[in-house]
């Protein structure tokens, strides 16, 4: 069998979903180098797993109309422990992780390497604990065993990770092996990525119908939406397999891609998480197929699009449908109010700066509603005076402007107005203000659902407020 090309850290479900479903299409298109070697830093340890079933796992693609089983034979090889030699195979190619944001060791926000997160490996080097020490010391091995430099390309849903991987390796290599560092800026490169795909917990409903499929259970298997996207730059230390030809997109730059989904996906997910949970929904699949509120979010991805140059290859009326119809998915369900966690990181990126796009424009309703919501989420209850959970950052911070406003929603909007995350034109436009006070006093007794069905139907005075 041909030697895998591409090694791969951590390899969780999103990974057996995405990164290893693009391999094993290229695999059955002829490229059998396209092979994979997983390597888990922490538990769960899947190598035991791996080897029982052969070598294979399953992946079911399902949505509203199909269902679809693939066989999954990419992955060669799992170990369940780094070591210091993994970058050694001579084949090897490129380098991919998934570490969650928690693992690059950062301080939260910056690209600057979190002394106290890598202290352990700082003060042993040669027996790391972390996604950084391990790669730095492997680096080093690779090295001396006098093999070309490599690529290592993070696959996390991380604005520019490459960037952060980049920054943050290089900060840890300057304290712990210093030599290594003129030979990794002159071998090793970081490309940008952006990876997409929705991959649900497996509950007990999926494992059965992957079982059923598959003809016997699947410890490995993993139940994820049809549609999937992987934007890589084009940044590499050596060839790589031809991942183009089995649709991942090869670019010069990544940032037009990453701000079309986080504008319009992750946009109307923010927006809907609050929405839809101050009118009662439960998931962001039973808000986005409510008629009322679903006819509201395709006009917000549409606003959302205007805001955007249209990355190369793209079409973004496409997009936006591919957006409702990725909502509207009834095996996805994601649970609002997980949705809405850290909402103070997000809203920033997704939503302000879009909004102030269409200050002076009818869309404007449409962004006052959405941020309106996220003030009265935040205040930790609904109209109907039922509890929400606030889990974000600035949860206490919330609780001060709350109480201070002392349920006047003029002195709540203004509270929240002062938050750095509104810096910029929308803080200063009196009109918008205005409208943000209305749509919170008329949020105290009724939903956003309520406000958007008078909207629409043209009933009543409150129309012009969404």
């Amino acid at each position: 069998m041909t030697s895998p090309t591409i090694l791969h850290l951590s390899p969780g479900a999103f990974h057996r979903a995405h990164q290893a479903v693009y391999a094993e299409a290229l695999i059955r298109a002829g490229h059998p180098e396209a092979g994979i070697r997983d390597v888990c830093l922490f538990p769960p340890l899947i190598g035991a797993a791996h080897a029982a079933q052969g070598g294979t796992y399953h992946v079911l693609l399902r949505d509203q109309s199909r269902e679809d089983l693939r066989r999954i034979t990419a992955i060669r090889e799992v170990l369940d422990r780094p070591h210091p030699d993994m970058l050694c195979d001579p084949a090897l190619r490129l380098v991919t992780m998934t570490l969650t944001e928690k693992g690059y060791c950062h301080v939260p926000g910056t690209d600057r390497l979190d002394p106290a997160a890598v202290a352990q490996d700082l003060a042993d080097p040669q027996h790391p604990r972390t996604a950084l020490g391990w790669l730095a010391l492997a680096l080093v091995r690779r090295r001396a065993a006098g093999l070309p430099g490599i690529t290592l390309a993070s696959c996390d849903n991380i604005p520019v990770n490459g960037r952060l991987l980049e920054a943050v390796l290089t900060a840890y290599v300057a304290e712990a092996f210093p030599d290594l560092l003129d030979w990794m800026a002159a071998n090793v490169t970081f490309p940008v990525s952006m990876v997409d795909r929705i991959v649900p917990r497996v509950d007990a409903a999926a494992a059965e119908s992957l079982a059923a499929l598959a003809g016997a259970p699947d410890a490995l298997g993993v139940v994820a939406e049809p549609f999937g996207q992987w934007v890589i730059e084009d940044r590499f230390a050596l060839p790589i397999p031809p991942l183009h030809k089995v649709g991942v997109q090869i670019v010069a730059d990544v940032a037009p891609y990453e701000r079309m989904k986080h504008r319009i996906l992750n946009g109307a997910q923010t927006a809907i998480a609050h929405l839809g949970a101050l009118s009662g929904f439960a998931t962001s699949f039973d808000a986005a197929s409510d008629p009322v509120m679903g006819v509201w979010l395709e006009r917000f991805c549409a606003a959302q699009a205007r805001t955007l140059a249209c990355p190369p290859g793209e079409d973004l009326a496409a997009y936006c449908r591919a957006t409702m119809e990725r909502l509207r998915n009834p095996h996805i369900r994601h649970p609002l109010t997980q949705i809405g966690t850290d909402s103070s990181f997000k809203l920033g990126q997704r939503i302000v700066e879009a909004a102030e796009h269409h200050l002076d424009g009818p869309e404007a309703r449409l962004y006052a509603l959405t941020i309106a919501a996220w003030m009265r989420y935040n205040t930790g209850r609904d109209a109907a005076g039922r509890p929400i959970p606030v889990e974000d950052p600035l949860a206490p911070v919330f609780r001060d402007i709350d109480l201070a406003a002392g349920g006047d929603p003029s002195a709540l909007v203004a509270g929240y107005l002062r938050l750095d995350l509104f810096e910029g034109p929308l803080r200063q436009n009196e009109p918008f203000r205005r409208r943000l006070v209305a749509l919170c006093t008329a949020l105290e007794t009724r939903t956003p659902r309520d406000i958007i069905l008078a909207s629409l139907n043209r009933a009543e005075a409150e129309e012009e407020l969404c």
